[in-house]
């Protein structure tokens, strides 16, 4: 479960911020711009996730 998480946080956030830096550099669109914050923001808490299921495996 912990590699599923990471796996799938790494590609969410990579898409989620290539979105991001195309809204800069084309037109500027405020919904899909917070969207896309938010898609960080979930890989970014699934990598955590990921990274303390790994931690309490190796303490079992």
């Amino acid at each position: 479960m912990d590699r599923f998480l990471f796996i799938f946080g790494i590609i969410v956030f990579f898409l989620s911020f290539i979105f991001f830096v195309m809204n800069f550099f084309g037109e500027y669109e405020g919904l899909a711009t917070v969207i896309s914050i938010f898609a960080m923001l979930n890989a970014s808490i699934a990598i955590g996730v990921s990274e303390i299921l790994s931690r309490i495996k190796k303490l079992k």
